[in-house]
């Protein structure tokens, strides 16, 4: 092994295929938007070379809504630091002492790190649902009829409701 190693035209050659997907996959991509950026082009026929001119139009144009799109981002990734963060940590010091059925628990609580974000996303869509969602239902049966919303249809709880599942999806992973 310590030969092999030795060797650094053998590292090279493991390491190579690596790189080159990596900077296929992840790397080349960023560069070519970047590129395409710069320009005014629909996809097809001539490209107009414009600069930095989408950039400023991403900040002053009122019909794009970047500005909510980037603070509705910056919001997610604070609600993942200070609110998923404290809550995994609080659950893996609970889970850490030992306990009898841990294990099934422990089970249980990363299970949706696992699950598919498309099944997520079909499951929060059908625990939302106005008519016969779980959490209209349970919000009337126990008589609190004004609380039950179109979760994901009303400006004002629209985000949270996006943010849990995302939020419960990843406790786990924590």
């Amino acid at each position: 092994m310590k030969k092999l190693y030795s060797n650094k035209m053998n590292i090279i050659l493991f390491i190579l295929p690596a790189l080159i997907l990596f900077f296929l996959i992840l790397v080349a991509p960023v560069f070519v938007s970047g590129y395409y950026s710069l320009y005014d082009w629909n996809g097809f026929g001539e490209k107009t070379f414009i600069g930095l001119e989408n950039y400023g139009e991403l900040f002053t144009s009122k019909s794009i809504g970047f500005k909510k799109a980037l603070g509705n981002s910056l919001l997610l990734a604070f609600f993942s630091v200070f609110v998923q963060l404290p809550i995994s940590l609080g659950f893996a010091l609970l889970l850490g002492k030992g306990r009898k059925g841990e294990r099934g628990f422990l089970s249980i609580y990363f299970a949706p790190v696992l699950i598919s974000t498309v099944v997520i996303g079909q499951l929060w869509l059908k625990i939302y649902n106005p008519s016969y969602g779980i959490l209209n239902v349970a919000l009337r049966s126990m008589g609190l009829d004004n609380l039950a919303k179109i979760w994901l249809g009303e400006v004002e709880t629209a985000l949270g409701a996006a943010f849990v599942p995302t939020l419960w999806q990843y406790v786990g992973y924590h």
